[in-house]
């Protein structure tokens, strides 16, 4: 995810609308589950995501099936978060490296050149503790100074504990240079 929420784990400010958590400064807000995303696409990926979960409260590594998941794969981020306070780009999709033109794989987060990585760094690691996904949209701004929104799911996987995370960014909006705020 290009950025993430800040102060993620306790979200302040007034509610939004039914089910969304804004902040103080309405840079992001949280959604309390999946029926609030406004992308389709980031729906069918976090259903896949409850699928694999097979009743608990995240899925086992051998649980993501790849298959399953290919039609996410050109923007899917997968984090290594074994060291929660060291997360890794493990993989990142075609997609995500050609919209901000540069290969993440293998970086770790903190030296990821993008402003928003403190942010991205510590809802990485909320999500590695506390075994819950995160979903919502934030604010962010290119390199060119358009400001953007893109709605994101951060949900973590692993055996015994949360070892890894499936990230998607809906980046299709600012792919179209559409800018406008989720509503």
């Amino acid at each position: 995810m290009h950025g993430a929420a800040k102060r993620a784990n306790q979200p302040t400010g007034s509610a939004g609308k039914q089910g969304v958590r804004m902040s103080g400064d309405e840079q992001q807000a949280f959604y309390d589950d999946a029926a609030a995303l406004r992308s389709e696409r980031l729906r069918d990926f976090h259903r896949q995501w409850v699928e694999s979960c097979g009743g608990a409260p995240y899925p086992g590594l051998a649980a993501i099936d790849p298959v399953r998941f290919k039609p996410f794969l050109a923007d899917l981020v997968l984090v290594d978060v074994r060291d929660p306070k060291e997360p890794v780009f493990r993989l990142v999709g075609s997609g995500f490296n050609d919209f901000f033109t540069r290969p993440f794989s293998g970086e770790k987060v903190r030296n990821a050149a993008f402003p928003e990585r403190e942010l991205i760094l510590e809802s990485y690691r909320q999500v590695a503790l506390s075994g819950r996904p995160l979903l919502g949209w934030y604010r962010w701004h290119s390199e060119e100074g358009v400001t953007y929104h893109s709605e994101f799911v951060v949900l973590p996987f692993g055996d015994g504990k949360v070892e890894r995370l499936l990230v998607m960014e809906d980046l299709d909006p600012a792919r179209q240079g559409r800018t406008t705020q989720p509503g």
